[in-house]
């Protein structure tokens, strides 16, 4: 009875923990292959389980069972091999693989044994040549997986040494169950006590592999020690039980008996919570917190300096006090995995805890006080951030203000020579006066897109048809012929002077390089788009990524701030402009409007 227990348990261990693996780990790499392997253990341990209940009988499904043996023995080496390589195989897998399935053709065809009645069992499986073959390719490849595992042991480091370790340590507890099935094919004439122990292989393995990855795994395994804790007082209750009478000299009573088993059983349920914290301290360290602990978290999150940092070292610190991985981030985490989550509402940040509905409340507690912990460090970041910001803009208008002074007095001073050197070349050859014309022209071009970069940007807004602003905008540029692509009733909340001192610019930039020219409006869902495109050589890659600076331009005898003085009035609208990309244009500069633009200056 406990032979077939044990194997049938062992069996249905295997058959579960897969589907476990398969609904719920799905997501962790090689969770699919360790289900493969699972079942390929319960099915031979439910083989296994059929001579000592039917017999003879069961001689044709126990060998074809042996004879697929090798197949699982391949999977694992698969497993070990993705495990400790980090999903890479290479050509051992396709080795075992073809060991396997010569062995398995092997069995199939010869005859891997029979089945024999033995001791009390009406039946266990002998092997014969061609079984011992298959067993030994088994055997073969199993030494080959642990070789390999055990130098990977050797190589990796953190939760996958951890993991490494526990992989062994299963496979020791396989190791030793599966010497009892050796008792019988090499007559040994003693019970297999050893294989009693096969239906912790299965759970040994998958707790170890992902105690630190699936949090279901720790609350099984949890489950499990508190019956194993209760069965073991249980049965050590049960032998008092019956050894009293015998101390005693005299027989207990049938009420007698019936009294002591109801005690027990009431003393069972009176430690069932005690033996719980005790499972829940062992599965699920670091649930209690003290003050200390407060202290040193607090402290702790207030060093860094931006958001990744924080979210890395706030996953580390309550991961490594939990003993699981467990997610922070800045958003709604994935609700099947242990994870704390950051958010602001109108009082505040807050961290919500998403994923530990089913956690113990040793571990939900501890969790619960560093959220808090960690919702302060957040709050705090995002207020030293503000305060940057509002820093870096003071001193960006400040510089600002003083290059507007500074283009003021410059524009001024030069003004008047420049006068004097136009007045000065009426009488040059009419060459000269070209020249001194066209430099001139430059300079006071120059003088005026630097006021205007560097003055502030007071905007009056209003709603305009972007067709009419368009078409204002070409008013000013005679003879220019441009494409255009735009709805009628399309309008943007904007400054109608400085919408159409955008679009002269770009048109402008546009028509220096291009001979096709077009305006494309379209509305989008969070407001409207402008393209301005040319069918030119595009923008050199080496300015691509600060072309909206000052004093970078694409065109020659260009100031370099047109651009600049784009992006800042687009910037007070509260929208932007980029560079894109659209088919058939090599260049297009994209002006993005916001549906609702507030008063700006």
């Amino acid at each position: 009875m406990f032979y077939v227990s044990a194997l049938a348990l062992s069996a249905l261990a295997g058959i579960g923990l897969a589907l476990l693996l398969l609904l719920k780990a799905a997501p962790v790499p090689g969770a699919r292959l360790l289900a493969l392997f699972l079942a390929g253990v319960a099915a031979w341990s439910g083989g296994q389980a059929l001579p000592p209940i039917f017999g003879p009988a069961s001689d044709r499904v126990v060998g074809m069972l042996l004879a697929l043996s090798p197949l699982p023995s391949a999977v694992f080496v698969h497993l070990v091999l993705a495990f400790v390589r980090c999903g890479a195989t290479g050509p051992l897998v396709r080795v075992a693989y073809g060991l396997a399935v010569a062995a398995t053709m092997l069995g199939l065809i010869v005859d891997p044994g029979q089945v024999v009645a033995w001791r009390d069992f009406r039946g266990v499986f002998i092997p014969s040549t061609a079984g011992w073959v298959v067993i030994s390719v088994c055997g073969l490849l199993s030494v080959a997986g642990h070789l390999r595992l055990f130098k990977g042991w050797l190589d990796l480091t953190g939760l996958r040494r951890r993991q490494a370790a526990a992989i062994c340590c299963s496979s020791l507890i396989g190791l030793i169950s599966l010497t009892g099935f050796a008792f019988a094919p090499l007559g040994i004439d003693a019970f297999p006590w050893p294989m009693l122990g096969l239906p912790l292989y299965s759970v040994a393995l998958v707790y170890g592999i992902l105690r630190y990855q699936l949090m279901d795994v720790n609350l099984w395994a949890r489950r499990m020690l508190v019956w194993l804790l209760l069965m073991g007082l249980m049965a050590a209750a049960a032998a008092l039980v019956m050894a009293l009478p015998l101390a005693a000299g005299t027989p207990f009573a049938g009420l007698e008996t019936w009294l002591l088993m109801t005690a027990v059983t009431f003393i069972t349920l009176a430690i069932w919570k005690p033996f719980r914290s005790i499972a829940d301290r062992l599965v699920f360290p670091g649930g209690e917190v003290s003050a200390v602990d407060l202290g040193n978290w607090r402290e702790a999150l207030a060093g860094p300096a931006d958001w990744p940092a924080l979210l890395d070292l706030a996953s580390a610190l309550i991961s490594g006090r939990l003993g699981l991985p467990v997610t922070v981030r800045l958003a709604e985490a994935d609700g099947s995995v242990p994870a704390l989550a950051l958010s602001r509402d109108v009082q505040g940040w807050r961290c919500d805890l998403v994923g530990w509905d089913d956690a113990p409340p040793g571990p939900r507690h501890a969790a619960g006080l560093f959220a808090g912990c960690l919702a302060e460090a957040a709050g705090r970041l995002d207020r030293a951030e503000a305060l940057a910001r509002v820093e870096r803009e003071r001193q960006r208008e400040a510089r600002l203000a003083e290059l507007g002074q500074l283009a003021a007095t410059v524009a001024h001073d030069l003004r008047n020579p420049l006068n004097i050197i136009t007045m000065a070349a009426t009488g040059a050859p009419p060459e000269v006066r070209v020249e001194i014309a066209e430099q001139v022209g430059r300079m006071e071009m120059l003088v005026r897109d630097v006021m205007d970069y560097a003055g502030t940007t007071r905007l009056e807004p209003s709603t305009l048809s972007v067709a009419d602003a368009v078409a204002l905008a070409l008013s000013g540029l005679p003879g220019l012929k441009v494409e255009t692509d735009i709805d009628p009733e399309l309008a943007v909340q904007a400054d109608p002077r400085r919408l159409r001192q955008v679009l002269v610019n770009l048109l402008e930039n546009a028509a220096a390089y291009g001979q096709r020219l077009a305006v494309v409006a379209e509305r989008v869902r969070n407001g409207v788009r402008i393209h301005v495109c040319d069918d030119g050589p595009g923008v050199p890659p080496d300015i691509r990524d600060r072309l909206f600076q000052p004093f970078v331009s694409r065109r020659p005898g260009g100031t370099g701030l047109g651009l600049a003085i784009v992006a800042r009035i687009m910037e007070a609208h509260g929208g932007t402009v980029t560079l894109g990309d659209r088919s058939g244009w090599s260049t297009c500069l994209t002006l993005a409007f916001p549906d609702n633009m507030e008063n700006r200056v």
